[in-house]
């Protein structure tokens, strides 16, 4: 069986780091507070899966002084990343900072606060996986460097045959949604038994959904539920590790 995973939100617990880091970036920019909870909800609502994209975004709303339903509304079509944000401000005439910038603001804030994070799935959970799966796999949206600093900090190297990270993207239009990444994935590992994703947003849902759909190939997808992610719909999910663990199993 091969099992992959997301890693915000379903390896390693990010409430004190990424999610911290998104407004304080936010704020920087604009020089004023901004409310974190609500910059999180667009985040999750505009289905932005890099948190680059979700610090353009709130600048964007802030700067827009349009009600929050508004904003959305207006922002939901196009790609789930910055290339729909810049254009919206374009229409809208309003100012946005460079993308680099964005980025390095956002990663300085985020490094202050990473060893805040803790592992969602514990070693023991990774361990009897193991048993179980030929591979093992990790696709995310963070930097090949602020995962390996994690990943080193609670040795989890040992557990995954392959990880794709955002550094291992051609462009912007290969981040999730798109199937590029679990595509890349199979063709590396070779392997083409039972398979499963365990995600925990839309974007990873729908990424597994366009695989299916461009491969004609079945790969389940899992979602692990948090406080964050109630309004996506799932087949399977689980909200432990235990709940996870019984419905990989269930796979086989």
């Amino acid at each position: 069986m091969l099992v992959a995973f997301d890693v915000d939100g379903v390896l390693v617990e990010v409430s004190e780091s990424y999610h911290q880091a998104l407004p304080e970036t936010i704020s920087l920019f604009l020089k004023s507070e901004v409310d974190s909870g609500l910059v999180l909800a667009l985040k999750h609502r505009l289905a932005l899966n890099n948190d680059w994209d979700a610090t353009l975004a709130g600048i964007l709303y802030y700067r827009s002084r349009k009600q929050v339903e508004d904003f959305i509304l207006m922002a939901q079509s196009g790609p789930p990343d910055y290339r729909k944000i810049y254009r919206l401000a374009a229409e809208m005439k309003i100012e946005l900072p460079d993308y680099k910038q964005v980025i390095s603001e956002f990663e300085s804030i985020y490094r202050k606060h990473r060893e805040k994070e803790k592992l969602h799935l514990p070693v023991e959970f990774l361990e009897k996986v193991r048993e179980r799966a030929r591979v093992m796999a990790v696709i995310t949206g963070r930097t090949r460097e602020d995962l390996d600093h994690t990943f080193k900090r609670y040795s989890l190297d040992k557990y995954f045959d392959y990880v794709i990270t955002e550094d291992d993207l051609p462009g912007v239009e290969f981040r999730k949604p798109s199937s590029y990444p679990l595509k890349r994935l199979l063709k590396s590992s070779g392997y083409f038994g039972p398979a499963c994703y365990v995600g925990d947003t839309l974007i990873d849902r729908q990424m597994v959904e366009n695989y299916c759909r461009e491969e004609n190939k079945p790969m389940a997808f899992v979602l692990y539920r948090h406080q964050y992610n109630a309004q996506v719909e799932a087949e399977l999910a689980a909200g432990n590790p235990a709940e996870l663990l019984e419905v990989i199993c269930r796979l086989e």
